[in-house]
Parts: C-alpha cells; structure tokens; sequence
C-alpha cells in the first residue's frame, strides 16, 4: 500500500522536478464518468511539462494503474491495481506507458475504459499514475547526488447505472485545545456513488450569540459505502463556560441538509465532548 496526500483529488497536481529542468502538471485531476454496462469510451489525460529558463532537455515519464481509497480520516491511500473490490483498473488499457516529454509541450495519454456487460451499478474507481523515470546517475568524484521523483494521479470514478447517494451525520464531537477548537463531525455514505457534501459550523454562547464560525464550504468527498471523519480546526480560543456547536452539511443527496448540536464545555482543565442530536432543520 502506498500513500500519498489528498491535493491528487481536489486540484490539478504541478510539481516541481528540478531547479533547472521546471515543473509538470497534469490534467484533468478527477474524471467522473457515466458509463452503462457494455459500453466504452476514450478519455485523454493531458501532461504539460514547463521548462525553466532554456532547458529544452526532455523528461521521461513512465504511466501505471492503481487501485485507491480515501480513509476514514481524508487520507487518499493507493493499492495495486485490480486488489480491491471496486476496482476498475482491468477496464482501463492506456498509451503511452512510457514517453519523453520535451518542455513546452503538453504530452497526451489516451485512457479506453470498456466496462463490462455484467457490471453491478455505482462507482468503480482507478487511478492513473504518472511518474518520472529517474536517469543513470554519473559517478561525481568529492559530489553529492540527490535523486528526486514524483508521482501525480488523475483518478477515475467510473459511475455504472443504478446510482444512489445517502448521506449521513452519524455523530458530532467538539473539544477546546491549546491550539484552539476541534470539531469532528462523523459523516457516512450508504449509496453505492459517491457524495460531496458541503457544510458550515457556527459555534453559540450560553447567551445565544454566535462566537465562532466557519462559512459554508464543499468538505472532502465520501466515498460510497464508506464513513468519514473529517476534523474542523478552529483558531481561536473562547473564555470558559458552557457553548453549542451547530454544524450544517448539505450531501447533495437529493434530500434536505440536516444539522447537527453538540455541547462544548471549557473549563481551566479543558473539555468536555457532547453527545451530538443531529436535527433536520
């Protein structure tokens, strides 16, 4: 198993691979795509090298299939390809594996997804990795050599017919720390596709004013059948005393937003964690 950091997932990843030789990006991040059983498409992952200065020597790049996951935690962790159940990586052949790609340039990768005719329905997930192959390192007499690689993803949701998102807030926990406040609202998703909720905390005095917040923003996503627990830091701290927490999510379900309360109680010894009453509005 092999983890790597969520940016994969939210953005286009550029990556620096050099002092001298510039960055490289790839795009699209993410594909979502629709697909009944039996069918097939063509979808062209887009490499764009930016050289710096006048280099103008070509980088080589290797491509490869993974299968992926995100944890209960937003941790993106990769597998090898066709090891986990929603896999879709044996429906995937790409080309080129392998290529030089010069500065300037935007080098293509066409992906071919065929899903099978008796593929059960909801999301089949791959990711596409792009990495560079290292040169042969020149022995440097009294020299040090440093060697650094990388590895960018545009990752797949391949969405088969019969889709159903349900999200959920199971539970909700706050707490006061030195560095502030932590909430932890636990989200599930029961449907078979994934949900991409967004969400807004507000947090209340025993007077009922409002003393912290967090404007309402998109959350990480929730895979399908999946939990997620996804901590909201607040950088401020509040005087003693008793406070609700009143966090808003909106999964984009089809289904009203819900809210959820919990107590937050801080005292000279620090905290205590409020059972939470999730409450549609």
């Amino acid at each position: 198993m092999r983890r790597a950091i969520l940016l994969i997932l939210t953005c286009i990843p550029v990556l620096a691979i050099g002092q001298d030789a510039g960055s490289m990006a790839i795009a699209p991040a993410r594909f979502e795509l629709e697909m009944k059983p039996g069918s097939e498409t063509t979808v062209v992952v887009n490499v764009d090298y930016k050289s710096a200065g006048d280099t103008t020597k070509p980088a080589r790049i290797v491509a490869s299939l993974n299968d992926w996951t995100m944890t209960r935690e937003g941790q993106v962790d990769f597998f090898p390809a066709g090891t986990r159940g929603d896999s879709a990586s044996s429906w995937m052949i790409y080309s080129p594996g392998e290529a030089a790609v010069m500065p300037g340039t935007v080098h293509k990768i066409r992906v071919t997804v065929s899903v099978p005719a008796n593929a059960a329905p909801g999301d089949h997930v791959a990711a596409l990795i792009i990495e560079q192959r290292p040169e042969n390192l020149r022995a440097a007499v009294n020299a040090r050599q440093m060697v650094v690689r990388y590895r960018m993803a545009s990752v797949f949701y391949i969405k088969v017919g019969g889709i159903t998102r349900k999200g959920d807030l199971k539970d909700l926990f706050a707490e006061a720390t030195p560095d502030g406040i932590v909430v932890t609202p636990l989200l599930s998703n029961t449907g078979n596709s994934v949900v991409r909720p967004t969400s807004s905390l507000a947090i209340f005095d025993a007077a009922g004013t409002r003393v912290a917040d967090i404007p309402e923003a998109e959350s990480l996503p929730v895979l399908a059948a999946s939990e997620s627990a996804q901590v909201l830091r607040l950088d401020k701290q509040l005087p003693m005393g008793k406070y609700t927490v009143k966090y808003r999510v909106d999964f984009q379900d089809g289904r009203p937003a819900v809210e959820g309360l919990t107590d937050l109680v801080i005292s000279a010894h620090q905290i205590a964690r409020g059972a939470s009453v999730p409450q549609k509005p």
